[in-house]
């Protein structure tokens, strides 16, 4: 309830800076055509599907963005604040399964009797559903270690990578805005429901990385995979349902389309995913630091050697810089030797 009335505030607040434009400002801007909202939905789906192709590929080689993870976690880990931290595992509880079901079929039903019509929770259905299903097939096919034990601030189980928190936090909070704008014109009361959609997404993303449960590739993940099935069902449902015949024209394009975004994570992600060593950059770094004795992972690269998989592992101690190599398929360590 406070984000919403801060979203209000901060939206009544930019009324007066809106009326400020030059005139006629408003007036001269026309809505899009639908074809042209449907084409450019289904280019956002691919290109969100092929960003999230490029984390998935980051998290299993455990370079690019995924080589700053351990160092985020620990350092937001060293500057956690008692207080803080309470107030920040109620803001996580926000998108716990059941909260987020909750406030979802409450929405849905609630405006599906307002229009008469099923096609609000069937859609509310369709967006949770399968954001649940692909965050759960993405876990067990990248199998990724969550943080430390020992930096997290309550306990968690099951794989990190995505980040369902992130990932249904924003398709159900999105969907909650989607169905408010259903049933109202009000910009006002439209721009507050999508408002504090993003701040309740935002927050409770980032509060999964300061409690030590995941990494800031999952959170990301997270939100750019929810991101990617809620604009696919988004466009599906204006293709379907729409009656203007330049939009009938265009279904097919559209669909083929939209069917691109799930072939780009396919093809470019996931053929990665499945050849992932069976031991993962995380568990990697934690024999290697052992190895080392003491240290920070600074990089760990993934490399084809002797005809397998070979973890390269950069390791900072306080004296030296070390290179450890670390056998993808046992675990055992092949080289150890000062970096040069």
């Amino acid at each position: 309830m406070l984000t919403v009335a801060f979203a209000f505030a901060a939206v009544r607040v930019s009324g007066p800076v809106a009326r400020r434009l030059p005139a006629g400002w408003l007036a001269a801007v026309r809505p899009p055509r639908p074809a042209f909202v449907l084409v450019a939905g289904a280019v956002t789906a691919v290109g969100l599907a092929a960003v999230f192709a490029e984390i998935l590929d980051a998290v299993v080689e455990g370079d690019d963005l995924a080589a700053i993870d351990r160092p985020v976690v620990a350092w937001v880990a060293d500057r956690r604040a008692g207080w803080l931290s309470d107030l920040v595992v109620a803001v996580t509880d926000l998108g716990d399964t059941l909260v987020l079901a909750t406030v979802v079929t409450a929405v849905a039903v609630g405006v599906a009797y307002r229009l008469r019509s099923w096609r609000p929770v069937l859609l509310a259905a369709l967006v949770a559903g399968g954001c649940g299903l692909l965050v759960a097939a993405a876990k067990v096919l990248i199998g990724r270690d969550r943080p430390d034990p020992l930096l997290r601030v309550v306990t968690e189980t099951g794989y990190s990578f995505p980040s369902g928190h992130a990932a249904s936090a924003l398709t159900a909070f999105a969907t909650v805005a989607w169905l408010v704008c259903m049933v109202t014109t009000g910009r006002t009361v439209r721009a507050t429901a999508w408002l504090a959609a993003g701040l309740l997404t935002v927050a409770i993303g980032l509060s999964r990385v300061y409690l030590g449960v995941h990494y800031p590739s999952d959170v990301l993940g997270g939100w750019v995979l929810g991101a990617t099935w809620l604009v696919t069902v988004a466009v599906a449902a204006r293709a379907l349902t729409a009656d203007e015949p330049v939009v009938k024209r265009a279904r097919k394009p559209v669909a083929v389309l939209a069917a691109a975004a799930v072939v780009t994570v396919g093809v470019t992600g996931l053929p990665s995913a499945a050849n992932q060593p069976a031991v993962g950059a995380d568990r990697a770094g934690q024999i290697a630091l052992r190895r080392a004795g003491a240290g920070v992972v600074t990089e760990a690269e993934l490399e084809w050697e002797r005809g397998g998989p070979v973890w390269s592992v950069d390791v900072t101690t306080t004296s030296a810089e070390y290179d450890v190599d670390v056998d993808g398929t046992t675990g055992h360590v092949l080289r150890y030797a000062l970096d040069d």
